[in-house]
């Protein structure tokens, strides 16, 4: 059932803006809820949103129209007016005008909890989750439900929710490690997933299986790659003959600067740039994240004039080819430790610090050099948005240096 959303310019109120409308159609017919009022001028009836005003806010007739408040507005209507509907249909009840006019006059209807099956309530959370997770997180989650049927078909072990049990998980382990050959952090991510949607299941009643909770796969740390600060600088000065790897630096190096993840900064417009900061929603977190704006961080920008957009546009598998290119030519190629989790064992290699770059080098770049250089936790926790400081623990690596300038602090002198 999708929501959509348009004015209507047959109406204006004192100040000459149009009612801003949500609709459902239904068999012909429009159940609709005024959400507020636009000036018909801002309204980008192709997107369906409200256009951002022309100009910098810096700019002397700047006009702000409120477009990021509506529009976030918007998002949330439309996120959970239909999570509302499909929960309706999971129920097995009908849409129909009146429900949707009942919804939009604050009334919903009573959804009793149904027992389900399995691979019906699996199906549930999917959907479900599509409403309200990021796009890698559906994908992820569905790539684990493929792998679980897959489990369930070559093993023959019929997954239920009453056999959900030790044994289960005695098998899942076999067939991931020995009979796939998988790594160990693939178990763990596997685990994670599926204890996850055992939890959002239980809460639905769907079952009062509490034995999942003691399966354990708990992910085994791997080698935290980022740049050092001589690296870092040596990165943001090199002279690149070509454009691409030009580009490709000004992207990586201002994520290394923000700490911004890949899907945010390829989205910035100069929009995102207000009062010296840049403030945008993290697509993963659906959180504001404001970031005070630095020279350095001035410094790439005005490198790309375009009125729209904040940095070079790359795909993220272009970036992360031609990043690791940009270190190779710069020869940041420091053996570094590079592990990877087998069965039984972990295994240890030694690389060219330019092969294990990627786009997420960057934001953990940003993560080490701000701890090491005496930022405080909580200021980084803010700049990137992480909530959890185990989370953010797991991004940081303590050099040999930093750690020799922490002993002399504490020892030096004796």
């Amino acid at each position: 059932m999708n929501v959509t959303f348009f004015i209507d310019k047959s109406k204006t109120n004192k100040k000459q803006k149009c009612p801003l409308l949500a609709n459902v159609c239904i068999d012909g017919k429009s159940p609709k809820h005024r959400i507020t009022y636009v000036n018909p001028n801002d309204w980008d009836n192709e997107n369906k949103r409200v256009k951002p005003p022309a100009g910098r806010k810096t700019d002397k007739n700047y006009v702000d129209n409120g477009f990021r408040e509506i529009n976030l507005v918007m998002l949330n209507f439309k996120t959970e007016a239909e999570k509302y509907f499909l929960a309706c249909e999971l129920a097995g009840i009908e849409i129909t005008r009146d429900i949707v006019q009942d919804y939009f006059n604050g009334k919903k209807q009573n959804l009793a909890k149904v027992k389900k099956e399995l691979w019906e309530a699996y199906e549930e959370f999917l959907k479900i989750g599509e409403l309200e997770r990021a796009a890698n997180t559906i994908r992820n989650r569905l790539t684990i439900k493929n792998k679980l049927k897959q489990f369930e078909t070559e093993t023959r072990y019929k997954m239920t929710f009453e056999s959900i049990n030790l044994e289960f998980f005695d098998k899942l382990k076999e067939w991931v490690l020995d009979t796939k050959d998988h790594g160990y952090n693939y178990l763990s991510a596997i685990t994670d997933k599926f204890k996850a949607f055992m939890t959002w299941s239980l809460d639905r009643e769907y079952h009062s299986n509490i034995i999942y909770k003691k399966f354990s796969a708990p992910e085994k740390e791997g080698s935290i790659i980022h740049l050092t600060y001589p690296e870092l600088k040596h990165l943001v000065n090199f002279n690149f003959e070509s454009k691409k790897h030009q580009k490709a630096r000004d992207f990586f190096c201002f994520g290394c600067l923000t700490g911004i993840r890949y899907c945010d900064l390829a989205k910035l417009t100069k929009d995102n740039i207000t009062n010296g900061t840049i403030k945008f929603t993290a697509q993963k977190t659906n959180k504001e994240v404001i970031i005070p704006l630095i020279q350095e961080q001035q410094t790439i920008i005005d490198k790309y004039p375009d009125p729209y957009k904040l940095l070079p546009k790359f795909s993220n598998p272009k970036l992360n080819k031609y990043i690791k290119e940009c270190c190779k030519v710069a020869e940041i190629n420091t053996p570094t430790e590079w592990k990877t989790f087998e069965k039984k064992a972990t295994k240890t290699e030694f690389k060219p610090k330019h092969e294990l770059i990627s786009t997420h080098t960057a934001r953990k770049t940003f993560i080490n050099l701000a701890y090491s250089r005496g930022v405080p936790i909580e200021t980084i926790k803010a700049i990137t948005a992480i909530t959890r400081e185990k989370t953010l623990k797991r991004y940081l690596e303590v050099s040999g240096d930093t750690k020799r300038e922490n002993l002399i602090q504490a020892f030096g002198g004796l």
